[in-house]
């Protein structure tokens, strides 16, 4: 649903910045969290798989999980 330029304009007058850079900050925040959270996946997998602490299906397993929501998430974010 898009704003009304009465709508944008009150926005825009009481926050001090427009809504369309509202939501590059919401999105780009949203983004940088998945990326950071993909960070700590693979390095927790890669700190198991080095200690011979997780088993390869564990390790996939999480590899692929955090693609899908990644994906899931940009697509959701970005379109």
């Amino acid at each position: 649903m898009t704003m009304s330029s009465a709508q944008s304009s009150a926005f825009q007058t009481a926050g001090g910045f427009s809504a369309a850079d509202s939501n590059v900050l919401w999105v780009g925040l949203a983004v940088v969290v998945t990326t950071l959270w993909g960070v700590w996946v693979f390095q927790s997998i890669y700190r198991g798989w080095s200690t011979r602490n997780l088993d390869q299906a564990a390790a996939t397993a999480g590899v692929i999980r955090w693609t899908l929501m990644f994906m899931i998430m940009s697509f959701m974010l970005l379109h």
